[in-house]
């Protein structure tokens, strides 16, 4: 019995929207998808815990939003520790805030160190080791080097860090860009200024939330604009199609595109 329940708790670190969504999706995945496929295991079992060292969930978004967020997750069945910083991660569990947890399956959600740019361009760097990087997004002390993208810290219009995101990556690509070009025409660039579009983050199905900062939104309408939003950014109509069929299949028959492979691979004899 403590083995299974080991292998059926499922431990995700870090509540932002990548967490968020990864809880919210498992545990639909143990309630309504599984159970079909796994008649010797009582899925309903399958514990989601969502581990966060900061005051709450989605700390990007409004507090509104984020208590949203909480209330539908926990309507779910998922566990959230919030103040709970993770000190230890092992093939047997996780240890938080003095607790130890026996879980098989851990999810890291909580980002990662930066990349060791600032080593070796011999450059200042913040606490995550991101480069520090100038107004116009070069290096100090190297105008001919620029840095962007999640590597680097600098602060938006409201005093913060501009958000790693690749929204954020590609405004300072085209920043960049016209940047060179008005050197080469001898003009001094302007200062980067970063604008947010808006935060997204799915919760379960028919579950979102989304803050454009002129107007939040939360509930099914706000996850049939997330929905929409991802398929506009796909690739090629064809797979803008392809996705937004799919979609509306889950969400009419209530059932699951993909296959679940559930079984082992047989020999073929000849």
């Amino acid at each position: 019995p403590e083995r299974r329940a080991a292998l059926l708790t499922f431990v995700i670190i870090g509540a932002g929207p990548t967490g968020v969504e990864l809880a919210g999706t498992i545990t639909e995945l143990a309630r309504d998808t599984l159970p079909p496929d796994f008649r010797h295991i009582d899925t309903h079992q399958a514990r989601v815990v969502l581990i966060e060292a900061g005051p709450r969930v989605l700390a990007g978004f409004p507090d509104d939003l984020s208590a949203y967020a909480q209330r539908s997750l926990e309507s779910l069945g998922v566990e959230i520790m919030l103040g709970q910083p993770v000190t230890e991660c092992s093939a047997e569990g996780v240890v938080y805030g003095g607790n130890t947890l026996k879980a098989k399956t851990l999810i890291w959600a909580a980002g990662v160190h930066a990349s060791r740019a600032a080593e070796w361009l011999n450059a200042p760097a913040d606490h995550a080791g991101r480069v520090q990087v100038l107004p116009d997004l070069t290096i100090p002390g190297r105008p001919d080097i620029f840095a962007i993208g999640d590597t680097v810290v600098i602060a938006g219009p409201d005093g913060k860090p501009v958000p790693g995101i690749a929204p954020a990556a590609k405004q300072q690509g085209r920043y960049v860009a016209e940047a060179i070009r008005a050197r080469l025409r001898g003009d001094a660039p302007a200062p980067f200024r970063y604008k947010h579009s808006g935060s997204l983050a799915q919760i379960g199905k028919r579950k979102a939330v989304i803050d454009f900062g002129w107007i939040k939104l939360r509930g099914a309408l706000a996850w049939w604009i997330w929905g929409i939003a991802h398929i506009y950014f796909l690739i090629g109509l064809r797979h803008r199609l392809s996705v937004a069929l799919s979609w509306l299949w889950i969400y009419t028959r209530d059932q699951r595109a993909a296959r679940l492979i559930t079984q082992g691979s047989s020999k073929v004899m000849g």
